[in-house]
């Protein structure tokens, strides 16, 4: 198993996440921790771990190319038969790694999938279906593109096979900014027929406000409606799954939430 962490700035909660992997239950892993140009004492934080965990490797960029680009790196050094992904500054419950080796296990399986909580300033939500399942193809796709749901297009919820990984030649596209992991998934799913879903959380995502993510500005619109263009390209090589119809309900829904943010930063239409 391989885990793959990027690492931008996270110094005050790297020692957080990277326990959480170091005591994991299942015990035969790496973790490709890759400095993506830190400059805030994360580097020091990150040879520390490496040099106390020889299962720990430390890859660094030598200036920041954004979170595809050190995600690469980690798929081209990964040794593992499994992948997943974790963000430095969330953490694992200690059968993380067990759960998905376990789901990985069972034939045919392609992708494993995990139930989360979601980790607010004061409050912990948990999310996920509650029972486990099997995903036909085009279920897993329409839960992946869904704007919202219980499994969406995360990367630290589901587990993949680096053999499809590489024989697919997939990587994240490192010319998009917004929804790169959900582009991956599409990517992936299109070349996997068997996916497993195991309810109980192993994920705490936590939000921050300063998190890139949370960072919407009017500049961000066409970075998601380019992501939606790659997504809707992969899919037209497959239009038996019919999910232009969803597509266009997600583009409009960027354009809604442009209005809407327009009307509340800027009181657009509204009296004095």
């Amino acid at each position: 198993m391989t885990v793959i962490v990027p690492v931008y700035n996270l110094a005050a909660y790297l020692a957080r996440c990277l326990t959480s992997l170091q005591t994991q239950t299942y015990p035969h892993f790496e973790v490709w921790l890759i400095d993506d140009g830190s400059t805030d004492g994360s580097t020091e934080i990150l040879k520390q771990w490496v040099q106390k965990d020889a299962r720990f490797q430390l890859w660094r960029q030598p200036k920041n190319r954004g979170v595809s680009a050190a995600r690469n790196v980690g798929l081209r050094q990964a040794q593992g038969d499994y992948v997943c992904f974790v963000d430095g500054d969330d953490w694992c419950e200690p059968t993380y790694l067990e759960s998905f080796v376990q789901q990985m296990a069972l034939a045919p399986t392609d992708m494993a999938l995990c139930g989360y909580h979601t980790d607010w300033p004061s409050l912990k939500v948990l999310l996920g279906k509650n029972h486990d399942c099997t995903f036909t193809q085009k279920a897993a796709l329409l839960a992946i593109l869904k704007p919202s749901g219980d499994i969406r297009g995360f990367l630290w919820n589901k587990c993949y096979r680096l053999d499809v990984i590489r024989q697919a030649n997939l990587r994240f596209d490192e010319s998009v900014t917004l929804m790169e992991d959900q582009l991956f998934n599409v990517a992936y799913v299109l070349q996997t027929q068997h996916f497993r879903y195991k309810a109980a959380p192993q994920y705490h995502y936590v939000t921050r406000h300063d998190s890139a993510i949370h960072q919407w500005s009017v500049h961000t619109v066409p970075e998601e409606l380019k992501a939606l263009d790659k997504i809707q390209q992969l899919l037209r090589q497959h239009p038996e799954l019919q999910f232009g119809q969803l597509l266009a309900q997600r583009r409009q829904k960027v354009h809604r939430d442009l209005i809407a943010r327009m009307h509340q930063r800027y009181h657009i239409g509204q009296d004095d």
